[in-house]
């Protein structure tokens, strides 16, 4: 996508590796590339792309056949959208940026550069990046027993890889606060005012306590004392930054369904599991859950959709992916055991949208097998297993 695309929006949470891989980029063909720190530079307000071609030629980041240029931590720029709409419209140099996701919310990337840009999104390591930290390689139907260990520390520890490569505990622990306080010191300190601020570590905590549970924004503001504008502006914050995620209700509603309200999860567990533990909370449940959602938006696809289906009653499906090109549905539930048991709720999905499902599919701690519920397949998979 770089190599053919004229601008590149690479986004994600902090310290997730973008820079490496940039810079990566940049030594495969280091006559053409350029490379750029933003927050180094001592000017800032560039007006327009000629102006800041201009001055980085002058103090010799930019040098003559040199056409593509990288930027790193773009986002300290106070014009970025007009500068790289410059760049796409007059294509004379082909631009990547990279940058905490915050900065959609204050440089109006979307408003700038609709069809313009490329995405790509830089999440912490999946479970098959953790695997190969580890020295071993995922393949297809491998043995749950040979994975568990790893699995069990990937559900508390996550996929930060400064968080994967500590020896200890402790170090762990010692990332995991880093990782924290830059969320403070370059998101929040800059995005939210006093009270949002002073109130941030109480919506996280509250957040992290029912993550995979619908979010009711009256119950929060009781609970929490804020305003509902605070409130979403504080969720805003960790959305665009990569902290939380949220996954939208099923938006058909045939049964009584629930359709208005979202469901928020953490990008990454081991930052979900921090919080939880600064915050003296425990959750049941739903670790697994969490790491599935994150496995998912880290593999689905552009023309995948990402739903949950929950009616009126409590009784739900965790998630339902939706393909945009064969307008197919892929139903999944989450379970914590290995039991081959069809959940009752597939039959009650079926009745309501069985036209539309490919399959259904249950993901465990290891059981591998597949039934059949009418003419439709149920199949049992490892959870790490997210290739269905």
């Amino acid at each position: 996508m770089v190599e053919k695309e004229r601008l590149v929006v690479m986004v994600g949470p902090r310290r997730v590796g973008k820079t490496t891989i940039i810079k990566e980029l940049i030594e495969e063909n280091p006559t053409e590339n350029a490379y750029v720190l933003a927050d180094k530079l001592s000017k800032r307000d560039f007006r327009t792309a000629d102006e800041l071609i201009n001055y980085l030629k002058f103090n010799g980041w930019l040098t003559e056949g040199q056409r593509r240029i990288f930027i790193d931590e773009a986002h300290y720029f106070a014009n970025l959208g007009i500068i790289l709409k410059n760049f796409f419209d007059e294509g004379k140099y082909r631009v990547v940026v990279t940058g905490s996701g915050s900065f959609n919310i204050y440089n109006n990337l979307g408003n700038e550069l609709v069809g313009r840009k490329a995405m790509i999104y830089i999440y912490p390591w999946d479970f098959e990046d953790f695997l190969l930290s580890r020295e071993k390689k995922m393949i297809e139907n491998i043995d749950f027993d040979l994975v568990k260990e790893e699995l069990d520390e990937y559900l508390e520890w996550g996929g930060y890889p400064e968080v994967v490569l500590a020896s200890t505990k402790e170090e762990k622990i010692g990332c995991q606060s880093k990782i924290f306080q830059s969320y403070l010191d370059e998101d929040v300190k800059l995005l939210l005012n006093r009270e949002e601020y002073f109130g941030f570590e109480n919506v996280l905590g509250y957040l992290a306590k029912n993550v995979g549970s619908i979010l009711i924004w009256e119950n929060m503001k009781k609970d929490l004392g804020l305003s509902l504008a605070s409130l979403k502006k504080i969720k805003e914050v960790l959305d665009h930054s990569f902290v939380t995620c949220h996954v939208q209700p099923f938006p058909l509603n045939k049964a009584r369904e629930i359709k208005k309200h979202q469901k928020t999860y953490f990008v990454d567990n081991g930052l979900l599991n921090y919080v939880l533990r600064k915050k003296m909370l425990t959750v049941e449940g739903k670790l697994e859950e969490n790491f599935v959602l994150g496995q998912l938006l880290k593999s689905k696809n552009q023309t995948t959709d990402l739903f949950f289906w929950q009616r009126k009653n409590g009784f739900e499906i965790d998630f339902v992916l939706y393909d945009i090109l064969t307008k197919k549905l892929i139903p999944i539930e989450v379970k914590s055991g290995d039991k081959d048991n069809i959940p009752k709720i597939f039959g009650t999905f079926e009745a309501a949208y069985g036209k539309m499902v490919e399959k259904y599919v249950v993901l465990n701690k290891g059981k591998i097998k597949v039934r059949d519920m009418g003419k439709k397949k149920v199949e049992f998979l490892p959870m790490f297993m997210n290739s269905f």
